[in-house]
């Protein structure tokens, strides 16, 4: 019996690196792309970014990242933070019509449930 449980950590263990491994390139990657939006003039115009202004966003955002972070997850605060992201989204979209709540954006995270972690 303890060498399936050593393997089911392992395999676990393995399983939460790769998560955790695609988690942070498709952050560095996404970081990466903003970064070269926001300085291409072909893009942005005459409105690029440039090393300064582009260092303020991304600090902006990573705060940012960190306060809605829980609501992609099953901690106690992911619908507070569902809230308040949607909350946040709707004054930005106002009534253009580009609002979608967070159940619709983010379609493939499970509903809360209370009682189950």
């Amino acid at each position: 019996m303890g060498k399936k449980n050593d393997f089911l950590a392992r395999k676990k263990e393995k399983e939460r690196l790769l998560q955790e491994a695609t988690r942070q390139t498709f952050v560095q990657y996404m970081t990466d792309t903003l970064i070269l939006t926001l300085n291409d003039p072909d893009v942005m115009g005459k409105d690029v970014f440039g090393y300064v202004r582009l260092k303020k966003v991304l600090d902006a955002w990573g705060k940012c990242y960190d306060q809605f972070f829980d609501a992609l997850t099953k901690n106690d605060e992911a619908d507070y933070a569902r809230v308040k992201m949607d909350e946040a989204m709707k004054r930005i979209c106002g009534e253009t019509g580009d609002f979608f709540p967070f159940e619709e954006r983010y379609q493939w995270l499970p509903e809360i449930r209370y009682g189950d972690k």
